[in-house]
């Protein structure tokens, strides 16, 4: 049986067919540009939130281990940088002011390596003793145990400079009256004068090699370890550390 030659395919046929496969190569390269342009926001998204969560658990640790060791119930809950920025190699964290309140409502530095410092803001609440008054305390009255209590409660909705413990109070005087049931501050009291204003007072200078003391005029009042200024002449007034009572130390 004589078989029937075959056709050679229409031109334009083949370009039907090498149209489809352009096409569908467009297509499919379309789609992946699509699916990583919608990916990248979602990725740095991801990315972002990582860091955060960084810098979120490394303040939270330091807040933990700053509370003392008699605090009870500790909770610390850090809010994460409203602003985004580069990524924050080795975290350390730091408190911005050197005598800033522990508890409450506080805000914490973050040291990063090779970048620009961030600062957070956390909450830290905990339960634990403090101190307060017995009864009615007046004014320049030295302070002995009888006039205290303690009481437990919440640290972080105590007022700032609030005492925790009882010999941090017992021995000074107080600035002002103290209610009975207040709570007793830091602001409220100061060290019982051992030099006081105009006194004559022995200034105990010591350097390397070499000690002196000579007599000076107290300008203010001062307790132990305040600083007080002394007049050692019409024109010479220097600093000095109250070590004693009339005594004064300054170091060279």
């Amino acid at each position: 049986m004589p078989q029937t030659p075959c056709k050679p395919a229409s031109r334009s046929r083949i370009a039907s067919e090498s149209h489809k496969r352009g096409l569908r190569f467009a297509l499919s390269l379309c789609l992946m540009m699509w699916i990583a342009i919608t990916a990248a926001p979602a990725l740095a998204q991801n990315q972002a939130l990582n860091q955060d969560q960084v810098l979120v658990e490394a303040v939270k640790r330091f807040l933990l281990d700053q509370a003392p060791e008699d605090a009870e119930e500790i909770r610390v809950e850090v809010f994460p940088p409203s602003a985004q920025f580069a990524a924050c190699s080795s975290p350390r964290p730091f408190f911005p002011n050197r005598n800033q309140r522990q508890w409450g409502r506080v805000s914490v530095g973050v040291e990063c390596s090779g970048s620009q410092d961030r600062y957070l803001q956390a909450e830290v609440e905990g339960t634990g003793s403090y101190v307060t008054a017995a009864e009615r305390i007046e004014t320049g009255t030295v302070i002995d145990q009888g006039m205290l209590t303690m009481r437990k409660g919440n640290l972080g909705r105590l007022p700032s400079g609030t005492i925790r413990h009882a010999d941090e109070a017992i021995g000074m005087l107080t600035r002002r009256t103290i209610t009975s049931g207040s709570t007793l501050r830091e602001y409220q009291l100061r060290s019982v004068p051992l030099v006081e204003q105009r006194q004559t007072v022995s200034v105990e200078a010591k350097g390397s090699g070499f000690r002196v003391s000579r007599e000076g005029e107290a300008l203010e009042d001062g307790g132990m370890g305040d600083e007080v200024r002394i007049r050692l002449s019409r024109r010479e007034i220097i600093t000095g550390k109250v070590i004693g009572s009339g005594r004064v130390a300054v170091d060279f």
